[in-house]
């Protein structure tokens, strides 16, 4: 005979334990061990390729304005096509219209080739409302354009590539349940040639002209991980190119595209821009005053926007405002007003910052732009997908215990950073920032004091277990070997364009 009774109970106890299950999935927050291994999957390098033209200018310290070293995340499958979400400053107007060779480096070190970028669309103010239900027939699907130094639109692309491997697909979280100070991870390639050259004092070396001397060529690459606190999270404008998240900046030229992960290993944003104080390579070093608002107003006229929607998201930034009335937010000296995207910083300086009329907290977006890196909302970014009829399959699902354990590996210690010294004006000698960038500058007289990146907030690291040996050669790319899944030329030789 049935016994109701302990049926009952034994369901009672069986919903019980379900929603116990359900609770910790939600609630569980990987370490940076687990983060990093998800990152190293999904996370994809993405450039044109190098001609030997380019590269012996490279090699000779000139300027390679073409030649662009991004990063982007696989965000969904179909059939054997698979898509990279990214920045669309990754892709200049000069390189699609002339339907420049791409290539998509993956977790596994192949090199995809990318065909047909070119869209056939100019960079005008309003790219965005030319491409909105408009069929999609190109591996390169842009969201706002670049050209001239200048992002008209929503700095968001898609780019696809054809494989017959199998590749983790990254789960997309939701960013309106982001709430300030929660801790995100940014993953992407440096690009080493865009960033200052220091001495051995931490400083910047200038040349004869006073310009920032840029850092010498090197083969080999790591990818990195960074992470902070978020700061902000105001609604996305058209009129910022879509920049909505803030978070403490430990990013490096090159992480463009790269995906900024929740602590449950889900993407909430696209990171594309660094603080406004980083230093500039290539350009010349002046420091503005906290008086100088000059070059504020120069840029406002640069912003010849006729009209912008705003993506009703979480908006944080009342917070901060509150905060900052209680004398309990962090003040900003005055630093030269720019967006400083995270991309080759050589000759992609972009004068299309803007402040945005929120609660008339315009200086104090423009203090946010001036400490802080910034990314794309996740969920708009999904929403301007839908808007173009990419009918993509997302995995919503939190990413899986399978991938999480696949590509475990202990990652470094770091030296404790310091918040203060990423401000320039305020930088101290061999500052823990400094040497956290640059190990080569740490003399040996100097205490490690390294510790597991599990126990801070915020800091970075290159990834040992995942690198390049000579990018350079990579991108030398052949065309007619670029279509395979398998690597040609020799031990260690990568296929990437």
């Amino acid at each position: 005979m049935i016994n109701i009774r302990n049926i009952f109970i034994t369901s009672i106890v069986g919903i019980i334990i379900s929603i116990t299950k359900v609770v910790d999935a939600v609630d569980a927050k990987l370490r940076v061990e687990e983060i990093n291994s998800i990152a190293k999957q999904t996370t994809v390098l993405i450039a044109p390729r190098l001609t030997k033209a380019e590269l012996k200018d490279l090699l000779n310290r000139k300027p390679v304005a073409r030649w662009t070293v991004g990063s982007g995340v696989i965000i969904a499958k179909e059939g054997q096509t698979y898509y990279i979400l990214t920045v669309t400053h990754n892709f200049s107007q000069q390189q699609v219209s002339k339907d420049a060779d791409y290539g998509i480096l993956t977790s596994d070190k192949k090199v995809h080739q990318v065909t047909k970028i070119n869209d056939g669309r100019e960079c005008t103010n309003r790219f965005l409302e030319a491409i909105r239900n408009k069929k999609v027939e190109t591996a390169l699907v842009r969201f706002g354009c670049f050209n001239n130094k200048k992002i008209n639109g929503y700095d968001l692309a898609i780019v696809s590539f054809e494989s017959q491997k199998n590749y983790p697909v990254a789960s997309l979280g939701d960013a309106s349940k982001l709430q300030e100070e929660d801790i995100v991870y940014i993953s992407g390639w440096p690009k080493i040639e865009a960033e200052p050259k220091l001495k051995i004092d931490g400083t910047m070396q200038l040349d004869s002209q006073g310009k920032i001397i840029c850092k010498d060529p090197a083969p080999e690459r790591q990818r990195r991980l960074a992470w902070g606190p978020l700061k902000a999270s105001i609604p996305v404008t058209k009129k910022d190119n879509g920049y909505s998240l803030y978070y403490t900046d430990y990013t490096r030229p090159g992480m463009s595209g790269g995906p900024v992960f929740n602590s449950n290993g889900e993407v909430v944003g696209i990171h594309g821009r660094g603080s406004t104080n980083k230093p500039i390579c290539g350009q010349i070093y002046e420091p503005i005053s906290n008086n100088n608002s000059s070059s504020k107003n120069q840029l406002e006229l640069e912003n010849d926007w006729q009209d912008f929607g705003e993506f009703e998201s979480e908006n944080t930034w009342s917070t901060n405002e509150e905060k900052k009335s209680k004398n309990n937010f962090p003040g900003f000296p005055g630093f030269e007003s720019q967006n400083n995207l995270e991309n080759d910083s050589n000759s992609n300086k972009n004068q299309n910052n803007s402040t945005l009329d929120l609660d008339n907290s315009s200086k104090s977006i423009y203090d946010l732009q001036k400490m802080y890196s910034s990314a794309q909302n996740v969920n708009y970014s999904r929403r301007l997908i839908n808007e173009v009829g990419m009918n993509l399959s997302f995995k919503l699902e939190a990413p899986s215990q399978k991938i999480i354990q696949s590509q475990i590996r202990k990652v470094p210690q770091i030296k404790i950073p310091d918040v203060s010294s990423q401000i320039e004006n305020s930088r101290p000698i061999n500052s823990d920032i400094t040497i956290l960038e640059n190990p080569e500058l740490m003399t040996q007289n100097q205490t490690s004091e390294l510790i597991d990146p599990n126990q801070t907030k915020e800091g970075g690291f290159e990834d040992p277990n995942d690198k390049i040996d000579n990018i350079y050669e990579l991108f030398n790319f052949k065309l007619e070997n670029a279509t395979r899944d398998e690597a040609s030329g020799g031990q260690g030789s990568l296929l990437l364009d």
